[in-house]
């Protein structure tokens, strides 16, 4: 599934084994489906060396020697030796058992106990292996309880299947008939060349061709790792559902939330509830309560609180907004993240909040859009649109388009605060070391800032115009003005400063709003300024 530009997804793993497996488990339901009838149908004896009559044991049996072979139904047997109890209608069957019928299948093992009456058929041996076509069941104890419909082992059997590629181990086997049910549990491993499954307990019907996985399960596929404690996969229709602890680790991403569903078919993957999404090769988490992802737009959508962290080496920065959307352009080549509405985001040397923005990675920019507003160490910058440009890790410039306005505190402590303004048609802003370092004012560019004296005390306040400007910066403080077209400059007494004369037409502070830290991002602030007439 993919998301923010990456695929990752319930790795894309079906399990045919599984439905081989029903059409293979089955046969010992065949086996003895002969001895399953009623009483009326004895053991047949087709031949055998020697033929004893033994009251050793309290019962009449009749005691086979050498080349036994025996015949229930359509079922046939061959062995060592056997004893019949006709009057218990039960038999044994010792050295090289051998049972087969007409359908390919052949069970063999060391001994066999079959009790006709309680319908129960017990297998035993070293190794005993049932086989039919290209599948093989080998454990060392095989019960069937016709009665019951169910056959199971207990201490340790694997299935090889589809010429010995795939296998299927687990220490505890049962297989319910009625139902179409088989249950593995204890240490189950089911290893194909696709995949490999690892679980406490895997559970299979093969009427629907549902497997259910109940403990810590793990699904490796070419690197990917899918993880849950409780889910199920729909072979038939390919869905697949992890509802306890789940997450899928990729090579580049890892994905995880309490529950997560997987429709192969129509390429949708959802996940609830606690949802990380961490991006090692791009170095971004994404977290929400919610994530929808269709592989076959390459479309993503996060709700539910949603947060974006972007990892720098020495710092992150924080997006938060109503919601999260991502989407490739119309060339398919670039991704593209959009934040809507009331985003906002914090990084330690810059903040801002807009309706909406847009991360694009066709030339690495952030834009945004309806009332965006940006706070840089002490510049407050406003636009009708902003957009942001990044060199690698560091800011490189900024375009401010239509009413641009950057306004700065400048002293705090009388009466009437005083503020550096600087606005325009439009501006761009020129970055060092992710510090704003000098500003174009393109268009009726009007600037405000109050000149010092080496002491510290305020000589007045300048008030220059020019057509285009370019304003140079040093620690956030005007280092030098450069008039391109019509300068105007005015050089006020600060004693005859008023505080009408302090402020630009459009001056708002909104110092109110800024995030101040990570957590204020999901805190949205209507607008509360100090406007200058």
């Amino acid at each position: 599934m993919p998301f923010f530009g990456k695929n990752i997804g319930p790795v894309n793993w079906k399990l045919p084994a599984l439905c081989r497996l029903f059409s293979f488990v089955v046969l010992l339901a065949i086996v003895f489906d002969s001895q399953a009838q009623k009483r009326a149908r004895k053991i047949e004896i087709l031949g055998a060396n020697d033929l004893i009559y033994d009251d050793s044991e309290g019962v009449r049996a009749k005691k086979l020697i050498g080349d036994v072979k025996i015949k229930h139904g359509k079922t046939y047997m061959d062995c060592d030796s056997a004893y019949v109890y006709s009057k218990t209608n039960t038999m044994k069957a010792y050295g090289n058992v051998h049972i087969y019928d007409n359908d390919g299948l052949e069970l063999f093992g060391d001994s066999l106990k079959y009790f006709g009456d309680t319908k129960l058929a017990q297998v035993r041996g070293n190794e005993v292996k049932l086989i039919q076509d290209d599948m093989t069941l080998v454990t060392q104890f095989l019960d069937f309880d016709r009665n019951n419909e169910v056959g199971y082992y207990w201490n340790g059997g694997n299935i090889l299947m589809n010429n010995n590629k795939d296998s299927l181990f687990s220490y505890k086997g049962y297989y319910f008939t009625q139902s179409s049910t088989m249950q593995f549990k204890d240490s189950v491993r089911l290893r194909t060349p696709d995949y490999i499954v690892k679980s406490d307990t895997l559970h299979y019907n093969s009427s629907s061709q549902k497997s259910h996985f109940f403990g810590p399960t793990f699904i490796e596929s070419e690197g990917d790792l899918i993880y849950t404690e409780k889910g199920w996969s729909d072979n038939k229709n390919k869905v697949s559902v992890f509802t306890k602890n789940a997450y899928i680790i990729s090579k580049e991403q890892e994905l995880y939330g309490d529950s997560i569903y997987y429709n192969q078919k129509d390429g949708i993957g959802e996940v609830f509830n606690n949802v990380t999404l961490l991006d090692t090769s791009n170095n971004f988490m994404v977290q929400g309560e919610y994530v929808y992802l269709n592989q076959i737009d390459s479309t993503s959508l996060v709700l539910g609180e949603p947060m974006l962290t972007q990892f720098f080496e020495k710092d992150s920065l924080y997006l938060h907004a109503d919601t999260l959307y991502s989407n490739y352009d119309s060339t398919r080549k670039y991704r593209l993240i959009h934040a809507y509405p009331k985003a906002q985001f914090y990084k330690s040397d810059m903040q801002g909040k807009s309706d909406s923005l847009v991360f694009s990675d066709v030339d690495s920019s952030i834009t945004m859009y309806h009332d965006p507003i940006i706070w840089s160490e002490a510049n407050q910058i406003t636009a009708r649109l902003i957009t942001i440009y990044k060199k690698g890790e560091n800011i490189d410039r900024m375009t401010m388009d239509y009413r641009s306005f950057i306004t700065s505190l400048e002293d705090s402590t009388s009466k009437y605060r005083k503020y550096n303004q600087i606005k325009g048609d439009s501006m761009i802003g020129h970055f060092k070391e992710n510090r704003l370092n000098s500003v174009d004012v393109n268009h009726n560019g009007v600037s405000i800032y109050f000149a010092k004296e080496d002491s510290g005390g305020y000589i007045g306040m300048n008030k220059s115009k020019s057509e285009y400007m370019t304003i140079y910066l040093d620690s956030n403080s005007v280092k030098e003005i450069m008039f391109r077209q019509s300068p105007e400059a005015t050089l006020y007494p600060i004693k005859d400063v008023t505080p009408r004369m302090q402020y630009l037409k459009r001056f708002k502070w909104r110092d109110s709003e800024r995030p101040k830290k990570r957590e204020d991002i999901f805190n949205w602030k209507e607008e509360e300024e100090i406007e200058g007439e």
